[in-house]
């Protein structure tokens, strides 16, 4: 999902669960490697529905699969057309690094959604 012309596309109904054990509610990017101890993410909400987009950077280990990823980012919400940005330490990243993304709760359908895009982490190399 990172370095696309057009976006992606999330309906209304892609709701993070009551826990974080609900991964499956989550859509994600593909795991990036970490290039420094401090990133800027950031995500472009091109447009909107009815509904708001919430985003998040994880991080695990190469060799961790199993083992849940640590969010590295609190949850962020956007709900107007502008991109959204997060500045973040990484003293304790991991290896890895991934975006996830939801669209709240509320009753699944095709007629509420968000058009976004999500961008490539710029980093402050020292890695």
């Amino acid at each position: 999902m990172t370095n696309q012309l057009q976006g992606e596309v999330l309906f209304a109904g892609w709701a993070g669960g009551a826990s974080e054990a609900d991964e499956d509610k989550w859509a994600y990017t593909p795991w990036m490697p970490v290039r420094g101890t401090v990133a800027t993410f950031a995500v472009e909400l091109i447009g909107h529905k009815t509904v708001s987009l919430t985003w998040q950077v994880q991080t695990r280990k190469l060799e961790s699969e199993a083992a849940p990823p640590t969010n590295i980012t609190a949850a962020t919400t956007v709900s107007t057309p502008e991109v959204s940005v997060v500045t973040s330490s990484l003293d304790d990243a991991e290896q890895l690094v991934r975006y996830r993304f939801n669209t709240g709760t509320g009753t699944a359908n095709t007629t509420d959604y968000v058009h976004f895009r999500a961008l490539q982490p710029s980093w402050q190399v020292d890695r």
